[in-house]
């Protein structure tokens, strides 16, 4: 199911975490490839396991000002759980830890 999908199932969500997919990628010499999605950002992320990694999906709403009705209005963020932790799905979990995500980058990079 693609987050699209899943947001149109679930219209009273706005946040969804899961697993990332390898996805098919065209490289600069033009060859075909498997890649897990999101690999770049997680790697900037520093040396850690890969069964660690989750992606935090926003929808973006409508009245947002970065709402782009060409795009995908799913906003991806990598995300690292530590290695004994459970995270519910449900927006009353995920939006504080999104939220704290984008603050925090807010305060390292202005």
């Amino acid at each position: 199911m693609t987050d699209e999908q899943f947001f149109q199932l679930h219209r009273d969500r706005n946040y969804h975490i899961r697993k990332p997919v390898m996805e098919l990628i065209k490289d600069k010499q033009r060859a075909m490839r498997y890649v897990e999605e999101c690999e770049a950002e997680f790697l900037s992320l520093g040396p850690h396991n890969k069964d660690r990694r989750r992606l935090l999906l926003y929808r973006v709403p409508r009245d947002s000002p970065w709402y782009n009705p060409a795009k995908p209005p799913v906003l991806k963020v990598p995300f690292l759980m530590f290695a004994d932790e459970s995270i519910e799905d449900d927006d009353a979990t995920l939006g504080p830890i999104l939220h704290g995500i984008m603050t925090d980058a807010r305060e390292r990079y202005g």
